[in-house]
């Protein structure tokens, strides 16, 4: 008789244990929800560090178009198709 409660004990011990494991895998703030979670935070962290590089880039180039005539004088001749008094322009088939 003792050995047999014993058996059930154990039994009702490992069942417990073996749903408590699944709570803590399958539940809303369980292991696969907390890293589905990570994954997006680190996705968006890797947007945010990609904006700011962007963002960087972009004053780097206002600050030149507001103080260097080069800069200008570059985006007037790639952008607008602009040149100089005397230039000849030699344009070429696009493929």
């Amino acid at each position: 008789m003792q050995g047999l409660i014993v058996r059930i004990a154990l039994g009702v011990f490992g069942l417990l244990t073996v749903a408590m494991l699944l709570l803590a895998i399958f539940n809303d703030k369980g292991a696969l929800q907390v890293r589905a979670q990570s994954q997006k935070l680190n996705a968006i962290e890797s947007d945010s560090r990609q904006v700011d590089l962007d963002n960087r880039q972009l004053g780097n180039e206002i600050k030149a178009l507001r103080t260097d005539p080069a800069a200008i004088e570059k985006l007037a001749r790639e952008q607008l198709k602009l040149v100089k008094p005397g230039e000849v322009v030699l344009v070429s088939p696009e493929k």
